[in-house]
């Protein structure tokens, strides 16, 4: 383990794999919507950007309207989520050996509160950003200046793991080294700038 203090998560696609919970309820939104057919991988580039800034951009006429109907499609097929091997373990080592645990996420505070997959590991988390906690969103580095600044720690005391170009913007933006996660080595985020590159729990217990 390298020593750092405060280990921050994004939640989905690094803790929580809600590809097919969230891009599948985005793509029976759009079709409802749009009347267009679109594949899961086009809607890729709205993974990990705020709900309702993605859906200001896909039906501006009333984004109100749609992100509701997509937050009822997502409720529907949330039982296609589930945490990636081994994670739940991971953050219970990590907060044995006495680290400190955060969340850095894109998701509104209400969809934090009333997920039931996360419900059971939420009191391991010692400080949580949600869109609400800043006036910018990733890939600006304004969410990890505010949980630098909620948790009273500094950049080199930090290690953000995520899965995205969006989560590594963010971090290293502001100065926090930054662990992309490709769980079981698939290629999904090739090319995206990282101080590490892991593909299961031990590996990022390793390097934390």
């Amino acid at each position: 383990m390298r020593g750092y203090r405060h280990i921050i998560f994004d939640i989905d696609g690094t803790l929580v794999d809600t590809y097919q919970t969230g891009l599948g309820s985005l793509q029976v939104t759009i079709k409802e919507f749009l009347g267009e057919e679109v594949t899961l991988k086009e809607l890729e580039k709205y993974f990990g950007i705020p709900s309702f800034q993605a859906a200001d951009m896909i039906y501006p006429q009333d984004p109100k309207l749609f992100l509701d109907v997509w937050e009822d499609h997502y409720v529907a097929m949330r039982h296609y989520s589930h945490f990636f091997e081994g994670a739940v373990d991971l953050l219970r080592r990590l907060k044995s050996d006495g680290k400190k645990l955060g969340i850095v996420t894109s998701r509104a505070l209400y969809e934090l509160q009333h997920d039931p997959i996360m419900a059971p590991v939420m009191e391991l988390f010692d400080v949580v950003v949600t869109s609400a906690d800043s006036d910018k969103y990733k890939p600006d580095p304004a969410p990890t200046y505010a949980y630098l600044k909620k948790a009273g720690v500094t950049a080199d005391e930090c290690l953000y793991v995520g899965d995205t170009v969006f989560d590594s913007e963010c971090a290293r933006g502001a100065g926090v080294d930054f662990a992309l996660v490709d769980w079981n080595g698939m290629g999904v985020a090739e090319g995206v700038p990282a101080d590490y590159h892991v593909s299961n729990a031990d590996e990022i217990y390793a390097i934390c």
